[in-house]
């Protein structure tokens, strides 16, 4: 019976492992399917706005986002936060040393209680700023900046409340210098947005009915743009243009259609591009670009197959047209495709390996004219593999780390990286 019930999996696409004498589980994983299929659906089709755009009567004030019932106290269990800083250098002396790129074992606990993946921005030089959704629903910041002439400003500050009540991770993304756009889902579902331009401004309502987290993305001083699936699984986003210094504005919500079962990701390399990429309800992956050529700026998604567990990551290279995409595949492993705008084509599916936790995408950064890739293990263990000059390292490096989350990169000052995580006690984690 055992037999027939194997290869009867093993027909379908289903690797078993059977218990062995004394076994008490056995692991049934899918393979991950390379093969672009046929949608049950019209990806490209007209729909209606599915409710996306009714007005509603049960959404938030922008008074009541900005001042929201609940406060959080940030003080932490000192012999926890103790446990989990595990540095293998002192940090100003990897500093010194001009470390470039996450080191294992080199790990900052930053303290706060998140409850999801914290959200990193740089916008030039040597400033960084973090973002998270604490457990009380509010959105939490804190900045450093290596270049600043005060020596307080040099280290990291204390978590800063920014009020809201939110229903995911932050999305973040920078225009220019001292210029930010920081974007979540309400917990009445909404889009929310409050930009930072020599101060903090409130926050304000933008709309919609989410069903996941938002995607952020600009491709210069003059754009940014956010992106939502909505509860019909519809792609929508709204861009902000400023033509002319501190005159700019809001769109209104476009939909680029779409059957989306995660929150879309959103990448540029340059002015007048963006690539939006997603998991589909079919579980393949989907791409769309811009295309000034077509009356609606934008062109058709595209199915570029593969079985999905996750959200995809991606990473676009400024001034080489070229897009990457990573992904948790059905069997566990990390996911590869390429594309270059030359040939306007995408790669083989290529298989990374590795064996990563459930419900963790991988995440990458373009530095120095190659990648690096994070994955979460299944051991809440980090691991990087790197690419440069078209070829990738041979095995995962494990960077070590305690965390529950998807990584979450950043590049700055001209090549570094760092990857930001929530550790199992909730606090933020860095790992440079």
């Amino acid at each position: 019976m055992l037999v027939k019930l194997g290869l009867l999996l093993g027909s379908a696409g289903l690797a078993l492992s059977l218990p062995s004498s004394g076994q008490q589980t056995k692991k049934i994983s899918k393979r991950f399917i390379v093969e672009p299929r046929a949608s049950h659906v019209d990806w490209n089709a007209p729909r209606h706005h599915g409710g996306f755009l009714s007005k509603r009567s049960d959404v938030h004030t922008e008074d009541y986002f900005n001042n929201p019932p609940s406060l959080f106290s940030l003080a932490a269990d000192p012999e926890t936060v103790k446990r989990d800083v595990v540095m293998s250098e002192d940090l100003d002396v990897a500093e010194h040393n001009n470390t470039k790129r996450a080191k294992p074992g080199q790990w900052e606990s930053l303290d706060g209680s998140c409850k999801y993946h914290p959200a990193p921005v740089c916008w030039g030089g040597k400033r960084m700023d973090l973002y998270y959704m604490g457990k009380d629903k509010t959105c939490y910041h804190k900045s450093r900046d290596y270049g600043a002439k005060e020596p307080k400003q040099q280290e990291w500050g204390s978590w800063e409340n920014l009020g809201g009540e939110m229903d995911s991770a932050p999305a973040v993304c920078t225009r220019k210098k001292e210029n930010m756009h920081v974007f979540c889902k309400g917990t009445d579902n909404q889009a929310w947005h409050r930009s930072y331009w020599n101060g903090w401004g409130k926050w304000q309502a933008m709309g919609g009915k989410m069903k996941h987290e938002p995607a952020a993305c600009s491709w210069g001083k003059d754009h940014a743009a956010v992106y939502v699936a909505a509860d019909d699984g519809q792609c929508w986003h709204r861009r902000y243009d400023e033509p002319k210094e501190n005159s700019g504005s809001w769109k209104s919500w476009e939909s680029l259609g779409g059957y989306l079962s995660g929150p879309p990701k959103a990448v540029t390399w340059g002015k007048d591009h963006t690539s939006v990429i997603c998991k589909g309800d079919d579980g393949q992956a989907w791409h769309k670009k811009t295309d000034p050529k077509k009356p609606t700026g934008w062109g058709e998604w595209e199915t570029l197959g593969g079985s999905l567990d996750s959200t995809p990551a991606a990473c676009a290279w400024p001034g080489d047209d070229r897009v990457d995409i990573f992904v948790k595949g059905s069997d566990g492993a990390c996911w590869h495709k390429t594309m270059k705008n030359e040939t306007v084509t995408w790669g083989a599916w290529e298989n990374m390996g590795g064996e990563m936790m459930a419900d963790t995408p991988p995440d990458v950064a373009v530095v120095d004219g190659g990648m690096e890739v994070y994955i979460t293990g299944e051991d809440s263990t980090v691991y990087r593999k790197k690419w440069k000059e078209g070829s990738w390292t041979e095995d995962w490096e494990k960077m070590g780390g305690n965390v529950e989350t998807k990584p979450s990169t950043v590049t700055w000052d001209d090549g570094k990286v760092d990857v930001y995580f929530t550790g199992k006690d909730s606090t933020v984690k860095r790992c440079f």
